[in-house]
């Protein structure tokens, strides 16, 4: 049977440019090429779940404006169950600017309206999944999502990353906590990322802890058990959205009975995968493709 995996939060219009060098001061930058996709956290870790095979529910929000119209469609033609993706009357869809420099990395600038994301959605948008993913950006969303997949007895994943947000209150709520080093260390105040992760862990025992470290790989800590996951070797071309596939290839690893340890290194494959590739529809990883990595890991 199929694992499910419903991913809460944000979707987004990316609207990509490919500059020589990222931009540093207030200036005109020419861009090389120039492409549109779907992103956001939640919407690239539905992507990602769809695309290793599972089922993938996306429960956010967009408008019922052009670049939500668009956003959805490419949503729906990359296999993401898109029927709890509402529209409310008022609001505009989010979009971001992109710009991606030639070693892969990238500046984000992204409009999310609030008028969109007030409320929060109904508790049967999460029936029958097998796991739920959230990030912080639709915190009403994320809190009865935590909350409800707890009480149904399956993995609550909680993207934790640098938001507007703040998603400390979230994190009790939540089974598996995967964090960027950046909102690690805003939160347990500075220090190497291993006693870092050993500060929250202590606040919070009995929840599953990681973070991600880009060429370093993941860093975790669960049940007085601590490991490393290291990161595969590829050439990057473009890193956007490879913690958001991350995230959702953990989910779904999880959703499958894996264990923590083992979910993420399944997760570490599928976003070096990613990276790899320019951003788009293509670039999400089949579990084929994850498989591959794996075994060269070996």
């Amino acid at each position: 049977m199929t694992a499910s995996v419903a991913c809460v939060g944000i979707a987004v219009l990316d609207e990509i440019f490919e500059v020589p060098a990222l931009p540093l001061a207030a200036s005109k930058y020419p861009a090389t090429a120039r492409r549109e996709v779907a992103g956001g956290i939640a919407a690239n870790a539905a992507m990602a779940v769809a695309r290793l095979g599972g089922g993938a529910r996306l429960v956010s929000r967009v408008a019922e404006d052009s670049a939500g119209q668009r956003l959805r469609a490419v949503l729906e033609s990359a296999g993401v169950d898109c029927a709890v993706l509402h529209s409310p009357a008022k609001g505009s869809t989010s979009t971001s600017a992109v710009f991606v420099d030639p070693q892969g990395e990238r500046m984000l600038v992204n409009h999310k309206d609030p008028v969109l994301f007030a409320g929060e959605p109904p508790v049967e948008s999460f029936a029958g999944a097998d796991a739920v993913m959230s990030d912080l950006r639709w915190p009403e969303a994320a809190r009865l999502a935590l909350t409800t997949a707890v009480q149904a007895g399956i993995p609550a994943v909680l993207d934790y990353d640098l938001a507007p947000e703040d998603g400390a209150d979230l994190i009790p709520l939540a089974s598996h906590v995967i964090f960027s080093e950046g909102a690690l260390f805003e939160l347990a105040g500075g220090g190497h990322r291993s006693a870092a992760l050993e500060t929250v862990a202590r606040r919070f025992p009995e929840i599953a802890f990681a973070v991600t470290a880009g060429a370093e790989g993941a860093f975790w800590i669960a049940a007085d058990r601590s490991g490393h996951v290291p990161a595969l070797p590829v050439l990057a071309v473009d890193t956007l959205g490879a913690g958001d596939v991350f995230h959702g290839a953990a989910a779904l690893a999880l959703a499958e009975g894996s264990a923590f340890p083992d979910a993420l290194r399944f997760a570490s494959a599928a976003a070096a995968h990613k990276v790899s590739q320019p951003s788009g529809a293509a670039a999400f990883p089949t579990r084929q493709d994850v498989e591959k990595l794996m075994e060269c890991r070996v």
